[in-house]
């Protein structure tokens, strides 16, 4: 979970640097958001099971 996450931070902030302000890089953002955020439910349900 830790390295997706880190790349998921590398990614946001390499979009940041590269790409301009407009809808394609915050759309980007958005993507990594929603991934960002199906790995930690991901990995919550996980430690549900193992309990």
């Amino acid at each position: 979970m830790a390295i997706a996450l880190g790349l998921f931070a590398a990614l946001a902030v390499a979009a940041a640097l590269t790409m301009e302000p407009g809808k394609y890089r915050t759309l980007t953002w958005v993507l990594l958001g929603f991934f960002s955020v199906r790995v930690v439910l991901g990995w919550t349900r996980s430690r549900k099971m193992d309990v």
